[in-house]
C-alpha cells in the first residue's frame, strides 16, 4: 500500500508539471499573437531564443511611404498597405509601410510644403520634375548600385527603363510603355457607315462627320469630333509623325539636328489644327478642358474621339462609356499616316519623368529600397496587380482565380512589370489591343536634358511657342507669323542650344 503511494505521489507531482509547463508555453504563444508593437525587453543576454520571444512586429522599421492617390484616409488604401506589410513579414523583410496624407491641392505643391517643413519621408513619389532641385540638394539616393546588385530589378525593368536609370540613377518606375493613342465610338462609326481611319485625311474626314452630325439629340451644333486637355499635346502624340516629326530632334536637308518645333512641319501641322478649330472639329473648350471633362464629353455624346494612354486608361474609357449606359465600346487606332509615315510619341530615354525615390537621410535606404525590389518580384506583383484576394479576387479549390467587380478597378500601386506573367488576363481586349499598338509603334526619341545653365533661356523659349502656336491654331495671328516666332525662338536662346545639340546627339 505504502509502495502504491509513493508511485501515486510520484504520477501527480509528474502530471503537475506536466501542465505547468503546458500553462506556460500555451502563455508564451497567446502573448505573442496579441503582443502590440511595444518591444517585449528580455533581461537574459545569455537566451539564444531572444527573437522567438519577441512579437514578430517589434523589430520591424516603419518606413513611411507618400504616393499620390494612395491616402490612410482611404480604407481601401490602409487595407492593402497591411496586406503589403504582411506579405514583407513573410518574406523576412523587417519593414512595414505607413502611408503619409497630404491635403487636398495639387500633389507635388504638397509634398514641396511636407519636405519643407522636414518631414521628409523615406520613400517618396516624384512627378512634374520637382525632384530635380532635390537631386541638386542631395537628398535623394543614386539608386545605381542597388539596382545593379538586384536579380529581380535586372529581370523586372525594360530597355528603357535601364536607360533612364543610366541617364538619372534617382527616380525608379516600371512599367508597360503606354504613349497616348487615339480612341473613337464605335457607335458613331457604325451610324455613319465609316470605316476606320488610317491616313491624316482619314482622320479629318471622320472627325468632321462626327462633328456635323447630332449625336445628343439636342438639335444644337454643339458635337465635335474630338476634345483634349489645355493644350494640343495629346493630339501631337498621334500626329507629330505624320508630319515629319517622329522625334523631338530631327534633320534638316543638310543632316544637321534642329528642333522639331521650329520646323517647317511644326507650322504644316499648325495649319492643319487651325483647319480644325476654324471648322469647329476641335472642341473650342479645349483650351480649358480638364482630364475629367474630356471624358465626361466622351460618355455624354459631346465628342467622338479622345487621346489616352494606352492599356488600363483605355480600358477605364471603356468601363465607363458602358457604365454611363452606351452600348459600344471603343475602338483602338493606329496613328495616322503621313507623307512621311506614322508613329506615335517616342519614348523619352534620358529620365524617368515620374517614379519612386528614397531619400538620403532616410535611416533605412537599405531596407527602403528591398521594399520596392520585392514590390517588383514575382509575388509582389500578384499583389499589386491582382489586388487582396477575397476582396479583389476569389481563388476556387482548384486555384481558379476570378476577379470581382471591385477587382475590375483594381491598378497597381507601384509597378507593372511588363514581363510578369500573370495567372489571368489582366486587361480587356481593348486595353491589350492598344497596348498592342504601343508596342508596334515603339521607338526611343532623339532628345537631350536641356543643360541647368539654359534653363531660363528654355523656359522663355518654350514659353514663345506656347504663345504663338495658341495664337496661330486660334485664328488670333496669321499662320506667316509662325516664321516671326522662329526668328525670336533662335535668338532667345535657340542658337545656343541648337549647337548644343550638335555635340549631345551625335
Amino acid at each position: 500500500m505504502k509502495k502504491r503511494k509513493i508511485i501515486g505521489l510520484l504520477l501527480y507531482f509528474c502530471l503537475a508539471i506536466g501542465l505547468l509547463y503546458g500553462c506556460k508555453s500555451y502563455s508564451e504563444t497567446t502573448s505573442r499573437d496579441k503582443s502590440t508593437h511595444t518591444a517585449i525587453e528580455i533581461n537574459n543576454e545569455d537566451n539564444d531564443s531572444e527573437d522567438i520571444e519577441k512579437s514578430q512586429d517589434d523589430d520591424r522599421v516603419t518606413l513611411t511611404l507618400v504616393e499620390k492617390d494612395f491616402m490612410p484616409s482611404d480604407p481601401d488604401d490602409l487595407e492593402y498597405i497591411d496586406e503589403i506589410n504582411s506579405a514583407l513579414s513573410k518574406n523576412g523583410i523587417k519593414a512595414k509601410l505607413e502611408l503619409v496624407q497630404l491635403p487636398q491641392g495639387s500633389y507635388s505643391e504638397k509634398l514641396d510644403e511636407l519636405i519643407a517643413d522636414g518631414n521628409i519621408p523615406d520613400i517618396m513619389w516624384f512627378r512634374d520634375e520637382i525632384d530635380k532641385k532635390y537631386v541638386e540638394q542631395g537628398m535623394l539616393v543614386d539608386l545605381t548600385d542597388y539596382i545593379n546588385d538586384s536579380k529581380v530589378l535586372g529581370k523586372a525593368m525594360e530597355e528603357y527603363n535601364k536607360s533612364r536609370i543610366d541617364s538619372y540613377p534617382y527616380l525608379l518606375r516600371i512599367r508597360y510603355n503606354t504613349p497616348k493613342i487615339a480612341v473613337v465610338r464605335k457607335d458613331w462609326l457604325d451610324e455613319l457607315e465609316l470605316p476606320i481611319p488610317e491616313t491624316v485625311q482619314d482622320y479629318y474626314t471622320v472627325l468632321s462627320a462626327f462633328a456635323n452630325s447630332d449625336f445628343d439629340h439636342n438639335g444644337e451644333k454643339d458635337t465635335y469630333g474630338v476634345t483634349v486637355t489645355g493644350d494640343t499635346d495629346r493630339l501631337d502624340d498621334i500626329f507629330n509623325a505624320a508630319f515629319s516629326m517622329p522625334t523631338t530632334w530631327i534633320k534638316d536637308e543638310t543632316g544637321k539636328y534642329i528642333y522639331s518645333k521650329v520646323s517647317w512641319c511644326e507650322k504644316e501641322k499648325l495649319a492643319f489644327y487651325r483647319k480644325l478649330v476654324e471648322e469647329k472639329i476641335l472642341d473650342p473648350d479645349y483650351a480649358v478642358t480638364k482630364w475629367d471633362s474630356m471624358e465626361e464629353k466622351l460618355y455624354t455624346g459631346k465628342v467622338g474621339m479622345v487621346i489616352g494612354s494606352a492599356g488600363k486608361v483605355i480600358e477605364i474609357y471603356n468601363t465607363k462609356l458602358r457604365n454611363a449606359g452606351v452600348e459600344t465600346d471603343l475602338i483602338p487606332l493606329d496613328p495616322p499616316i503621313g507623307n512621311s509615315g506614322n508613329g506615335l510619341a517616342p519614348v523619352d530615354v534620358t529620365r524617368e519623368d515620374k517614379g519612386f525615390a528614397i531619400s538620403t537621410q532616410s535611416e533605412h535606404k537599405d531596407l527602403a529600397f528591398r521594399v520596392l525590389e520585392f514590390m517588383a518580384s514575382d509575388e509582389g506583383q500578384l499583389l499589386d496587380r491582382l489586388g487582396i484576394q477575397g476582396r479583389d479576387y476569389t481563388t476556387d479549390n482548384n486555384g481558379n482565380i476570378t476577379r470581382t467587380k471591385k477587382g475590375e478597378e483594381w491598378y497597381a500601386r507601384f509597378f507593372d512589370v511588363p514581363s510578369w506573367e500573370s495567372p489571368i488576363p489582366l486587361l480587356s481586349d481593348i486595353a491589350q489591343e492598344s497596348l498592342n499598338i504601343a508596342s508596334k509603334y515603339y521607338t526611343e526619341d532623339i532628345n537631350f536634358e536641356i543643360p541647368k545653365e539654359y534653363s531660363t533661356n528654355w523656359d522663355e523659349m518654350t514659353s514663345l511657342y506656347k504663345e504663338y502656336s495658341y495664337k496661330i491654331i486660334n485664328g488670333e495671328i496669321d499662320i506667316e507669323k509662325f516664321d516671326e516666332f522662329v526668328e525670336k525662338w533662335y535668338k532667345a536662346g535657340g542658337e545656343e542650344i541648337t549647337e548644343l545639340a550638335q555635340e549631345k546627339l551625335k
